[in-house]
């Protein structure tokens, strides 16, 4: 894109601004546009060589704003408005082919290429993709960009693209109303346009990095994604657009201030990594990095960083610069699917090489023809009609995929209904029963495409507390019998929460009234659970708070007897409450919180944790060996220590009890993936709902025998 620079001055009074509006083309902007996609690419490929490659995005962020506040007030002073459909329709030629092109091959590549596990998930970032909604839909989802458990799809570096669009429908219509308010006549005279457009930005700026400050600090996870915490960096650009003087060539100072720009934004790449709590207030580095270079001007000054920017290669890939955003990240996605193993070198060269010869090729079939195409350039709503059929074909081929994905959820479903033998499930591990193999050799249930929505669509939604609030949250399953034979609570994280179908089941089994007590990451104790990858402290006061209400509110509820602790003790470190002396907070956390209960005379029954995994997501890992159950199982001998476990084995209460259920997943040499053709985990870590009700028995079995048998 032609980059424009607009002069400095004020509306005449009372009337239309008629003033010299030049234009000029930047190749150092081209350059810095090469600079930005190459830190992406890069970042992407050797994630651990530029871990802060991500502030790529932050770059193009302020590119566009400059550019486009650019263009809007050249006409704008030209002509006393702005044309918003001309504006959008403009935009709709120049991104929307080439984006529903890349979604389109996106979506074939995924039904030919990856496993069906992710078809559901990719299909709606697709759809969400093409409508330029992905970044809420990330958010929504809480998804940790960078994150090693996380399975990023085809289309998730659309957040960044859905950004830049919701940016192009609204500030076009802010710097519409600011142009209309400057000239009312409600002033004692018209305001200058250009200081009524630079006022009104700032205002819009300074919110939205308070914004993203705030944010960023709370929610680091979330604020990555929304759009408010992303405006100030194309205000910052629109600022400029407002207040440099274009057109002039400068010497040695701001020869220097590009250099210092660059310096900026290649020290961002190097120094932040995914631990960074980004966007927030580091995010000027990068930004304001970018400005610098955009400031320090067109010169071609020996020595100047515009020079160097400018050179024929940079600028090419400048030119290419979209197509190589879109085209990298699904070639990233599907290589290591069709060669079996993680990318080597050879692959990520391979994948560079590809992506700039897909990305020229889009530049000079799709993206120029179409942005220049007659019949859509002649009137503006052959364009909206265009982006509206483009958006309407994509999502309808994700619909197509999703509705796949749910008919094989309802045969799945049936097939569970219909299975009664002894070696489907945990009974296939009991040697009595003669299971061989013990993974079983019929069709998995339920299949890994489907188990995988367990983490999507719960079978309990809004009962386990997210990780910011103290509040308790508590919700009933079991018996819903209004008089129950007993009640009892379920405690802990996300741990806890995968045990919901089995206490569901047992609770209709014996007329028990199920109370959950559950929050993500925060296991119920005295001690500050610790995370290494987290970010601010929230999460180890926030459990902490949490911990103490569930700990007095199950305390003081005389009708509960029994307390069913599960935690994901493994995860995490511990470290000793400032307001409560502990010994070990490894254990006594745990201990000081079930003496309150054991002294209210409650039973308090730790679940040993669940044997690990590989450590990969075992539907997607299943779904990839179809013929190889086997790989997806873990050695025996990797059974981690459970501090739960050691801490209710060491505190000899009578009160107090530890339930293992290890035979159930593990014999002497393996722990399985799979069970009697049930599948065991829904992720890397989680049971699956149908591995947890069918261990209802065993876990009731091992209530009876620490305690008087109920009815």
């Amino acid at each position: 894109m032609t980059a424009r620079t607009i002069p400095a001055h004020a509306a005449p009074r009372g009337g239309r601004i008629a003033a010299r509006v030049p234009s000029e083309f930047r190749p150092d902007i081209q350059g810095l546009r090469a600079v930005a996609v190459l830190l992406v690419v890069l970042f992407h490929l050797w994630p651990s060589r530029l871990p802060g490659g991500f502030v790529g995005v932050d770059v193009f962020f302020v590119i566009s704003g400059y550019l486009i506040t650019a263009h809007m007030y050249r006409e704008a002073a030209t002509t006393g408005t702005l044309s918003l459909r001309r504006f959008w329709a403009r935009r709709i030629r120049r991104l929307l082919p080439a984006s529903l092109l890349v979604l389109a091959v996106s979506a074939v590549a995924t039904v030919l290429f990856l496993p069906a596990t992710v078809w559901t998930m990719t299909a709606r970032q697709i759809a969400a993709s093409a409508l330029y909604i992905q970044n809420w839909a990330l958010a929504a989802d809480a998804v940790d960009y960078m994150a090693e458990d996380n399975v990023p799809t085809i289309a998730q570096h659309y957040w960044s693209l859905s950004v830049e669009e919701q940016f192009y429908v609204f500030w076009p219509v802010l710097v519409l109303g600011l142009v209309f308010l400057a000239g009312r006549p409600v002033w004692r005279r018209p305001a200058p346009m250009r200081t009524f457009l630079i006022v009104g930005f700032g205002v819009v700026g300074a919110i939205s990095l308070a914004w993203s400050v705030v944010a960023t600090a709370n929610e680091q996870s979330t604020a990555y994604f929304v759009t408010p915490t992303r405006v100030w960096e194309f205000v910052a650009g629109a600022l400029v657009a407002m207040i440099v003087v274009p057109g002039a060539r400068y010497g040695t100072t701001r020869g220097a201030l590009g250099w210092l720009g660059l310096g900026a934004i290649v020290t961002s790449a190097v120094l932040f990594d995914g631990q960074s709590l980004f966007p927030g207030w580091i995010a000027l580095l990068p930004v304001l990095g970018t400005v610098a270079v955009i400031v320090a001007g067109a010169t071609l000054s020996r020595n100047t960083s515009a020079r160097w920017l400018s050179r024929r290669p940079l600028v090419f890939i400048g030119d290419i610069s979209y197509s190589v955003y879109l085209w990298h990240w699904p070639l990233i996605i599907v290589v290591p699917h069709l060669t079996g193993v993680d990318l080597r070198f050879l692959d990520k060269i391979g994948i560079f090489a590809a992506t700039i010869t897909l990305a020229w090729l889009s530049k000079i079939l799709v993206e120029d023809p179409m942005r220049t195409k007659p019949f859509l350039a002649a009137m503006p709503w052959r364009s909206f009609a265009f982006a509206a059929a483009g958006m309407a074909v994509v999502v309808a081929g994700t619909i197509v995929i999703t509705d796949e994905v749910e008919g094989r959820a309802e045969a799945t479903e049936q097939v569970l209904n219909d299975t009664g033998s002894e070696c489907v499930g945990p009974e296939a591990l009991d040697p009595a029963n003669g299971c061989d193999p013990v993974v079983g050799s019929g069709p998995l249930v339920p299949l890994p495409e489907v188990v995988v929505l367990q983490n999507a669509e719960p079978d309990y939604p809004g009962c386990q507390q997210t990780i910011a609030p103290s509040a308790v949250k508590v919700c009933s399953i079991g018996s819903e019998d209004p008089n129950p034979e007993r009640t009892v609570a379920v405690v802990g994280d996300s741990h806890a929460t995968h045990w919901f179908a089995a206490f569901d089941r047992i609770g209709q089994m014996r007329n028990w009234k199920v109370l959950t007590f559950v929050k993500a990451s925060c296991p119920v104790m005295a001690a500050r659970r610790v995370l290494p990858d987290e970010q601010t402290d929230e999460g180890e006061l926030g459990c902490l708070a949490w911990g103490e209400n569930v700990r007095q509110q199950i305390a003081a509820d005389e009708s509960i007897s029994y307390v069913f602790s599960a935690a994901y003790a493994s995860a995490y470190d511990y470290a000793e409450d400032p307001n409560r002396p502990l010994g070990d907070p490894r254990t006594e956390g745990f201990q000081d919180v079930w003496k309150t209960w054991a002294s209210s005379g409650k039973n308090v029954f730790v679940i040993k944790d669940i044997p690990p995994t590989q450590g990969d997501n075992v539907p997607n890992c299943l779904a990839s060996h179809p013929d190889d159950r086997l790989a997806c199982a873990t050695d025996a001998s990797e059974l981690r220590d459970d501090a739960s476990e050691d801490a209710a084995i060491s505190m000899d209460d009578p009160l107090v009890h530890v339930i293992d259920l290890t035979d159930q997943f593990c014999d002497s040499t393996r722990c399985y993936p799979v069970v009697g053709d049930l599948i065991v985990y829904r992720d890397y870590s989680h049971l699956s709902a149908e591995y947890s009700e069918a261990l209802a028995p065993y876990i009731a079995e091992q209530v009876d025998q620490f305690v008087e048998v109920t009815p």
